[in-house]
């Protein structure tokens, strides 16, 4: 191996916890490609930490779509929300 090297750098084309970690939610709630969705899996597949924190994530998710099944938000709130939203679209896109 050479100078600054890591042993358990990624190969080519592989994802690394970091990643795997950060695109967690994006995983679970379909938002990526199939080649993505692929090297997340993949990484899950073979690292068992990365794996319990995806469990973990999961079953938080779960319990919070149970929890918030039948809870609404007030009309005022989703208004003021979608306000919000668009005012930063505005900023963003406006400069």
């Amino acid at each position: 191996m050479g100078k600054g090297e890591r042993d358990d750098a990624p190969a080519a084309g592989q994802t690394d916890c970091s990643e795997a970690l950060l695109r967690v939610y994006e995983f679970l709630d379909g938002e990526l490609g199939p080649s993505e969705c692929a090297k997340i899996q993949a990484h899950l597949d073979e690292c068992g930490p990365c794996f319990n924190e995806y469990n973990l994530d999961t079953t938080l998710k779960s319990l919070i779509k149970r929890s918030c099944a039948n809870e609404h938000a007030p009309d005022t709130l989703r208004t003021a929300i979608m306000a919000r939203i668009s005012l930063s679209v505005f900023r963003v896109e406006g400069g």
